[in-house]
C-alpha cells in the first residue's frame, strides 16, 4: 500500500495549505492512498487538484518515508511539493486553510496540528530558499533533485545490557520492556499517529484511554506534559516508550529509574511547566501521596497549614518555589518519602497495548495481539456477589477475600501480586458517580421524614455541587467519543424518557439490575431525557452517573430537548431552579447542558443499523457520506440551529405517514422526498422513497429513531425499514406504553414494558 502526501505552498512562500482530513484529529497535509492503476505522481495531482483546483504546479518530490510498521498501513509515503501560482485564496474544502509560519507556531502551541511535520517541512523549505537566494519567481526543481529518504523502524533500546549505564536503557530494563514489548509499543504508537510520526495531545488521549482510571483520565493534560520531555507539544515514539516505562508497575523506585521517574512526577504536577513547584502544586503532589497510601485516590487535599511545614523543609532557593534539583535531592536522600505510589499504571504495560482499530476490521473492545488473530483475555481481579433479587450485594478483590480456597496453591501468590485494575473502580464507592447513585437511592425510598421520590431538604446543596462535579468529569469522557458512534450488537435501544424516572427504574430492574457492566449487551439512549416529566433532573443524573461508571457500555445521544432554548420553553429550566434555587439552579442547569453540548448525534450498530433521535437528514444538509459528515459536526455545539443544519435535522425530522398527519397526500413542494414539517414548524418530513435512497447510499439496512410518542411504545414504519421507539409510558397523562428495541443475532427484537 502506498500513500501520497501533498505539500502545497503559496506563490510567495508565505503560507502552506493544511487540511483536517479526519475530524477532531488536527490539521496536517492533504493525503490519500494511491488507487489501482495510478502512479504516485498522478495520485498527488489528483489530491492537490481536489483541494486547490486551479493554478497549481508540481515542483518535485520532497521526501520518501519507508517502513513496514503494520501490514494494513502504507509501507511508502511520498511527499510531493506543489506551488500555487497565484496568491493564497480560500481552499475549496471547508476543512482546509492556509497557515503562515507564525500561525503554525501558534497552532503548535495550541495543539491544533496532527503532527509537527507541517511546521518542520515548511521551515526546511524556507531555509533552502534563504540558503540559495531564490525568490518567488525562480523556485527551481534543482533544489529538490535529491529527496530526503527516511526509514520508519523500531529502534530498540537495550533492555539486557545494564553495563552501558545510559539512563533510558536502565529505565527500560527496570520496566522489563524486552524487544518484543518495545516492538508492540512501536506498532501501537504508529497505528494511532498515522500518517504522522508525532503524537498530538488528542491522539495521546485516545491511546491512553484504556490505560488510565476514570479519575486519572481527568488529568490527561498532566500526563501528556510529563511525557513531553522535549517540550515540543508533540511526542516522539521514544518519548512515548519511556513515559510508559516510567509508569509501569515493574519499574523500580530506586537508583537511576527512580530519578527519571521523579522527573516525570515533577513535570506532572508542574502545571505552569516552568521548572518550579509552587505551594499549590506541591499540595496536589503531597495530597495525592497521602490519599494513595490511604487507599483513597479521590480523597480531599490536605490543608495548607499541614503542607506548608513540609514544603519549607526543602532547600528553597528562589522565591519560595521548589526547584527540580531540590526535589530530586530530597527524594534521593529519603528526606521526602512516598513518591513511589505516584505516576503508575494500574497494571503492566504489556497487558494494555492495543492497535488502533481505525485501521482494522475488528469489532468490540477486545484486546487483540499484533497479528490480529488472537484475543487476549485476563481474569478480572474482583468477585461480584449478587442477591437473589439480582441486586448488587458486594464486590471483593480476589486478593483480599476472607476465604482460603479461592486460589490453588500454584496461583495464589501470582494473583495476589497483581496491581489494582481500573475495572475494580467501577464498583467502589469513592467516585462521584457512585455518590450520585447513593443519593438517588435515598431519593427513591420513603422514610419517616420524607415521601418516596422526594429529596431530603438538607441534601439539596450537596446534591447540586455533586452534580456539577459529575458533569465536569463525564463531559470529558463523552467529548472523546465520535459524533457518530460505532457500536456492536447485542445492544438495547431506548427512546424518549422525558423525566419519567419510574419507568427508567423499571428498565433497570428488567435489563441491568446489578449494573450494565455485568450485562453482555450495551445500552444506547436516543435522547430527550428531560422536559415534559417532573423528574428530568433525576433521569439525567442517573444516566450521567451510569455513563461515568460504564463508559463502554452506556451511550447517550442528543435529542431535540437537549437544547437550552427548548428547555426554557418547556420545564427543565424551571425544574432546576425550583429544586436548587435561582443561583445554584442555574449553575446545575448550565452544567448539565455543557454535557448536552458534546453528546453524539447518531450511532451505527454492526455497520448496518442507524440510530438517531429524530430522522434522516435531507441531501441539502448531508450531501456526502452520512457518518463522515456527522463526525464533522463541531464539538461542542451549544446552538445546533445556528451551528449545524445537519445536527438540527437529525434531532427534528420525522417520517411522513398518512395515519399520523392531517394531510391526505404529499405536498407539491416535495424535493428528493423531503418537505417542511408543518406539524413542528421546524425540521422536515421524509418519505419512504427518501428513506430507501438514504439507506442504499450509506449501505444501511434500517433506521431506529425516537422523537414521537407511540401507543404501544413502538411503531414499525416505511416498509419495515424504520422503527420508532418511545420509552416513557403515560406520556403527558396519556395511556401509551413504553418499549425498547434489542438488537441481537441479526434480529431487531421489540420489548414492551409493563410499567403498571
Amino acid at each position: 500500500m502506498k500513500l501520497v502526501v501533498c505539500v502545497i505552498v503559496d506563490q510567495n512562500l508565505e503560507a502552506i495549505l493544511l487540511n483536517e482530513q479526519t475530524p477532531n484529529r488536527g490539521y496536517w497535509f492533504p493525503y490519500d492512498e494511491v488507487k489501482t492503476g495510478e502512479t504516485r505522481t498522478l495520485a498527488a495531482q489528483r489530491i492537490a487538484n481536489k483541494i486547490c483546483p486551479s493554478d497549481i504546479e508540481l515542483l518535485s518530490v520532497l521526501k520518501v518515508r519507508c517502513g513496514d510498521v503494520l501490514p494494513y498501513l502504507p509501507s511508502i509515503q511520498t511527499f510531493y511539493l506543489f506551488r500555487k501560482l497565484a496568491n493564497a485564496s480560500k481552499p475549496e474544502s471547508n476543512n482546509s486553510l492556509w497557515m503562515t509560519v507564525d500561525q503554525m507556531k501558534l497552532a503548535v502551541r495550541n495543539l491544533e496540528l496532527l503532527g509537527l511535520e507541517p511546521y518542520t517541512i515548511f521551515q526546511n523549505i524556507l531555509e533552502r530558499q534563504r540558503a540559495h537566494g531564490w525568490d518567488d519567481l525562480t523556485i527551481g526543481r534543482d533544489l529538490f533533485e535529491e529527496p530526503f529518504l527516511q526509514f520508519i523502524e523500531c529502534k530498540q533500546l537495550d533492555s539486557n545490557n545494564q553495563s552501558v549505564g545510559a539512563p533510558p536503557e536502565q529505565l527500560i530494563t527496570s520496566a522489563k520492556f524486552d524487544n518484543k514489548i518495545q516492538e508492540r509499543v512501536f506498532k501501537e504508537f504508529y497505528s494511532y499517529t498515522f500518517p504522522s510520526e508525532y503524537m498530538s495531545f488528542r491522539t495521546f488521549s485516545e491511546i491512553m484511554d484504556n490505560k488510565l482510571s476514570t479519575i486519572e483520565k481527568t488529568k490527561m493534560q498532566a500526563y501528556f506534559r510529563a511525557f513531553d520531555t522535549q517540550q515540543n507539544n508533540y511526542l516522539t515514539y521514544t518519548e512515548y516508550l519511556l513515559g510508559l516505562a516510567a509508569m509501569d508497575p515493574n519499574t523500580s523506585h530506586g537508583g537511576t529509574p527512580a530519578e527519571l521517574r521523579c522527573r516525570y512526577i515533577f513535570r506532572f504536577y508542574n502545571i505552569k511547566n516552568n521548572g518550579y513547584l509552587s505551594i499549590e502544586e506541591f499540595r496536589d503532589l503531597h495530597g495525592n501521596v497521602q490519599n494513595l497510601k490511604a487507599g483513597k485516590p479521590n480523597g480531599d487535599l490536605p490543608a495548607y497549614s499541614e503542607v506548608l511545614p513540609i514544603f519549607n523543609s526543602f532547600n528553597l532557593q528562589e522565591n519560595s518555589y521548589l526547584t527540580l534539583n531540590d526535589f530530586l535531592s530530597s527524594v534521593g536522600q529519603l528526606k521526602y518519602r512516598g513518591t513511589s505510589v505516584l505516576f503508575r499504571l494500574p497494571t503492566y504495560t504489556k497487558d494494555l497495548l492495543r492497535v488502533n482499530k481505525r485501521f482494522t476490521n475488528m469489532k468490540g473492545d477486545n484486546q487483540y495481539d499484533e497479528n490480529h488473530n488472537e484475543i487476549n483475555y485476563e481474569i478480572a481481579d474482583h468477585c461480584v456477589t449478587l442477591k437473589k433479587s439480582g441486586l448488587l450485594h458486594r464486590v471483593e478483590s480476589l486478593r483480599t477475600m476472607s476465604y482460603n480456597d479461592q486460589f490453588s496453591t500454584t496461583t495464589e501468590e501470582a494473583i495476589k501480586k497483581l496491581p489494582r485494575s481500573s475495572s475494580e473502580e467501577i464498583f467502589d464507592h469513592r467516585t462521584i458517580a457512585t455518590d450520585i447513585q447513593d443519593m438517588l437511592r435515598v431519593f427513591e425510598k420513603p422514610d419517616v421524614a420524607k415521601e418516596a421520590f422526594t429529596w431530603p431538604s438538607n441534601a439539596i446543596s450537596t446534591l447540586g455541587r455533586s452534580i456539577l462535579t459529575l458533569c465536569s468529569e463525564v463531559r470529558e469522557i463523552i467529548r472523546c467519543e465520535t459524533r457518530c458512534l460505532k457500536l456492536s450488537s447485542p445492544c438495547y435501544i431506548l427512546g424518549d424518557i422525558h423525566g419519567n424516572y419510574q419507568d427508567l427504574l423499571c428498565f433497570e430492574k428488567c435489563l441491568w439490575r446489578a449494573t450494565p457492566l455485568l450485562s453482555p449487551a450495551s445500552f444506547l439512549f436516543l435522547g430527550d431525557y428531560v422536559d415534559r416529566g417532573i423528574y428530568g433532573l433525576e433521569v439525567i443524573i442517573y444516566l450521567l452517573a451510569t455513563k461515568m461508571q460504564c463508559p463502554k457500555k452506556v451511550y447517550l445521544l442528543r435529542g431535540n430537548h437537549e437544547i437550552r432554548k427548548v428547555q426554557q420553553v418547556f420545564s427543565f429550566y424551571k425544574e432546576c431552579l425550583t429544586k436548587f434555587g435561582d443561583i445554584l439552579g442555574k449553575e446545575v442547569w448550565e452544567g448539565i447542558n455543557s454535557v448536552f453540548d458534546v453528546l453524539p448525534f447518531a450511532a451505527v450498530i454492526d455497520d448496518k443499523i442507524l440510530c438517531l433521535h429524530g430522522g434522516i437528514p435531507s441531501p441539502n444538509s448531508c450531501p456526502d457520506d452520512f457518518v463522515s459528515m456527522v463526525n464533522d459536526i463541531p464539538v461542542p455545539l451549544s446552538e445546533p440551529e445556528i451551528g449545524s443544519q445537519l445536527a438540527w435535522e437529525i434531532m427534528w425530522n420525522d417520517p411522513f405517514s398518512i395515519e399520523t398527519n392531517t394531510a391526505t397526500q404529499l405536498p407539491m413542494n416535495i424535493v428528493n422526498g423531503f418537505f417542511n414539517n408543518t406539524r413542528r414548524s421546524t425540521g422536515k418530513y421524509f418519505t419512504n422513497e427518501a428513506l430507501m435512497a438514504f439507506l442504499e447510499k450509506n449501505n444501511f439496512t434500517h433506521v431506529i429513531r425516537a422523537h414521537e410518542v407511540q401507543q404501544v411504545g413502538f411503531k414499525v414504519q416505511l416498509g419495515g425499514r424504520l422503527l420508532t421507539v418511545f420509552s416513557s409510558s403515560h406520556y403527558c397523562g396519556g395511556t401509551n406504553e413504553a418499549a425498547t428495541v434489542f438488537v441481537d443475532s441479526f434480529k431487531l427484537r421489540l420489548i414492551r414494558l409493563d410499567a403498571r
